[in-house]
Order: C-alpha cells, then sequence, then structure tokens
C-alpha cells in the first residue's frame, strides 16, 4: 500500500479515505469470522515452503484496536483469551477475500473451505498471494461432509459480497468439482444461490457477482491445479537417500522429538512477511499423514494450535550459537532443520524450521538449565552424518556459555 502520509492533497486525502474504508472492511469481515467457534487460522502456504501453521481459537479470538499510524494504520494484533500465541495482520496490504474451495494437506487433502486475505505487492499491485486464511476446522464428519458447516460458510460468503462487492470472489477448484463429494457441494451451492438447476459457474456467479480470483474452469479428471490444489515444491520433496529412514519414519524424527521437549523453547517457521513461534511446551506429539501419495507430518493436536510440515524435506540438522539482537547480543541457541534446496526463509534460505530458547539468560547469566539440554541432545547425536554444529557452538560446547555481556563468569 502506498504510504499514506507526506502530502494534503485532496486527491491524497481520497485515496486515504479509501483505503482505510478498505481494510475496515477486511477488518470487520476477518472479526465475523473469528466469532464463529468452528474455525481455524492458517498461515502459510504448503506449495510455498510445505510448512502450515494453525491457530485454533475456538471462538476465542479477537482483533484489538487500531494501535498504529500512517502507512501501518491497518495493522490489527488478534489475541486468543487465554493464551499467549498471538497474530499480526495488516488489513491496509488486504485487497480481497477469496472464498475458496480446494484440497488442503490439514484435511488429508480433502476440500477445505477457505477464506483467503489476498496481498497487494510492491507498489500496491493486487497479487492472488495470501499469507494467512480462515478455514473450517471440521468440515466432515466421519469422512461424510458437515452440510450444516457448509451451508453458514457460503451464506457468510453471500452476505459479505453484499457488503462489499468488490472485495468478494469465489473459486472453487476443478478437482474438487469433479471429486467425490463434488455433488453435495454443488446442491449447497445452487442452495444457497437460489438457482436449484444451475451450473457450476452460473451457480457462483449469482451467489457472489464480483471478481473471480482464479481460471476454474472444468478439466478432464480430478487433475491438480497448481493455484488451487497445493503441492509441496519439488526443493522440497527430495529423492529418497538409500541409507536414510524410510519415509514414513524420516531420520530426523528422534531427534526432533527430543528438541520439541527442550524447556522454554519455540517451534519457528519464518517465511517472506510471515513468522511463526510455537511454544513448544504447549505442543504435543508428533502425527504422520498420507493422502494420494503427499506425506506432512503434525506437529500438534489438531483441536488445539498446531503446524503441518513435511520431514522428510530436512536433509541436515545444524546446532548454532550466534549472537543476535533479540537475545541482546547474546548467543541464540538454535537447532536447525535444514532442506536441500530454499525453502522460503529469508534469514537462512535452506532454513525450514528451528527449535530456538526463547531465555537462555537470566539477566546476563547464562541458564544452564535450559541451555546444557541442547548440548546433551548434540552429544546423543553427533555422530550421524547429517548432523552438524557451528564453528561457535562447538568452541561453547567446550569452553560453556559465556555470559551476554561478555564478561568472565566470576566477575
Amino acid at each position: 500500500m502506498p504510504t499514506l502520509s507526506g502530502t494534503d492533497t485532496a486527491g491524497t486525502d481520497t485515496a486515504a479515505a479509501g483505503a482505510a474504508d478498505e481494510a475496515r472492511f477486511f477488518d470487520e469481515a476477518f472479526a465475523q469470522w473469528l466469532a464463529e467457534p468452528d474455525v481455524t487460522v492458517a498461515c502459510g502456504r504448503w506449495h510455498d515452503g510445505a510448512a502450515i501453521a494453525e491457530l485454533v481459537p475456538h471462538g476465542r479470538a479477537r482483533l484489538l484496536p487500531a494501535r498504529y499510524r500512517d502507512r501501518f494504520s491497518g495493522v490489527r494484533e488478534l489475541r486468543i483469551d487465554g493464551c499467549d500465541h498471538h497474530l499480526h495482520i495488516d488489513f491496509g496490504r488486504v485487497h480481497r477475500l477469496a472464498y475458496v474451495i480446494a484440497p488442503s494437506v490439514c484435511l488429508a487433502f480433502k476440500p477445505s473451505f477457505e477464506v483467503r486475505l489476498l496481498l497487494r505487492g510492491p507498489g500496491g499491485v493486487a497479487t492472488d498471494q495470501w499469507l494467512v486464511s480462515l478455514m473450517l476446522s471440521a468440515p466432515y464428519q466421519r469422512d461424510r461432509l458437515d452440510e450444516a458447516a457448509a451451508w453458514r460458510w457460503f451464506d457468510q460468503a453471500r452476505r459479505q459480497a453484499a457488503q462489499g462487492p468488490r472485495s468478494v470472489s469465489l473459486t472453487i477448484g476443478p478437482s474438487v468439482r469433479d471429486g467425490a463429494r463434488g455433488p453435495a457441494i454443488l446442491a449447497l451451492l445452487r442452495q444457497a444461490a437460489g438457482t436449484p438447476r444451475a451450473s457450476w459457474a452460473d451457480a457462483e456467479r449469482t451467489l457472489i457477482p464480483g471478481p473471480t480470483c482464479a481460471a476454474a474452469g472444468p478439466q478432464s479428471g480430478p487433475q491438480p491445479d497448481p493455484q488451487l490444489d497445493p503441492q509441496p515444491g519439488p526443493q522440497l520433496d527430495p529423492q529418497p537417500d538409500p541409507q536414510s529412514d524410510t519415509a514414513a519414519d524420516p531420520r530426523c524424527r528422534p531427534l526432533l522429538e527430543r528438541a520439541l521437549a527442550l524447556a522454554d523453547a519455540s517451534l519457528v517457521i519464518y517465511r517472506h512477511q510471515l513468522l511463526v513461534e510455537f511454544q513448544t511446551e504447549q505442543l504435543g506429539g508428533l502425527r504422520r499423514y498420507e493422502e494420494q501419495g503427499h506425506v506432512s507430518w503434525q506437529i500438534g493436536d489438531t483441536r488445539r494450535h498446531h503446524c503441518h510440515l513435511s520431514l522428510a524435506a530436512v536433509e541436515r540438522v545444524l546446532f548454532s550459537a550466534e549472537p543476535v539482537s533479540c537475545q541482546g547480543g547474546g548467543l541464540n541457541y538454535t537447532v536447525w532443520f535444514l532442506s536441500a534446496g530454499p525453502s522460503g526463509n529469508p534469514w537462512r534460505p535452506d532454513g525450514y524450521f528451528s527449535v530456538v530458547l526463547n531465555r537462555p539468560y537470566q539477566g546476563n547469566a547464562p541458564r544452564r538449565a535450559v541451555i546444557d539440554p541442547v548440548f546433551d541432545l548434540y552429544r546423543a547425536f553427533r555422530d550421524e552424518r547429517w548432523v552438524e554444529a557451528d564453528p561457535t557452538f562447538l568452541q561453547v560446547l567446550a569452553e560453556g556459555p559465556p555470559r551476554r555481556d561478555g564478561r568472565a563468569a566470576g566477575d
């Protein structure tokens, strides 16, 4: 979005007012969905780095009032009552609510009912990219479509499109139309649109006559659509290593399970313009999912905050200790899970995800109670050829963790 300060011309004032009105519409529409008890907030896209984080607020989430000005005036903080996890969303960069039905890794590649916040790119240009979306948490009951939940989704789409006709779109993926659940979804779409015999396209246009978000014409057979059928990127789907464990039990799994058990630590997923941190103490164990040949591992209970990752993409594990500003110049103790190629992490291109200590210091003194278990974890796996450590970590391992202020331990 263009900066909303700098000049006082009437044209700029009009544009600023229009941008503020648009941001307010998306803010209010998002808040309406947060009031629903069976909605999940998803961060990330599976085909952009094979990582999705999900917050499950159970109707307890709320957007705090605006706190910032000028070009950050659209930023809102999402808080969940009784939970430390939170999220910042810039509604000033959103240009459309895209209602989309498409296969999702979060539902074992069954059709997901989503509301994606499509973003503006550099120069305010509208794109089909998103970082945050809402989705029905449980649109299926014993593998059957929950028609009441799906009806609420269609009805909310219709009402919000009436409020902002140029800001809401509807797209249903080709494989959904041609799939086993297509007839049930079409029947609900026709019912919501009031067109009992309409085609897919006609029913969509009647329900939401606004812009389309992606081409979704029929295809011959349920072929994957690169926009609507998320697939793992090729750089995160490497050829199996004959010396590694099978895909059903990735070689990094035992190390990851112990890393997730570290005290006062976070699981971190960093992508362009998106940073997600889960407190490991609030996550559950690992669960494997496979559907149509695609494998993902879920960290955390489905009913609570969790994420999906492709552990087969982990090529190496690196133990790191490096000085960072967020630790006041002290060392950041990190266990990096690295991919063979770029994973979308702007800080470290091969940094698929990591486990990092939150508070390795008390004042300036190192907290040995939380740092020593990281050393023990490295010692347990250092003989594996895919486990490495950077020079600073090895130095600290040999000499002991230094103080944050650089003074000798006895000073």
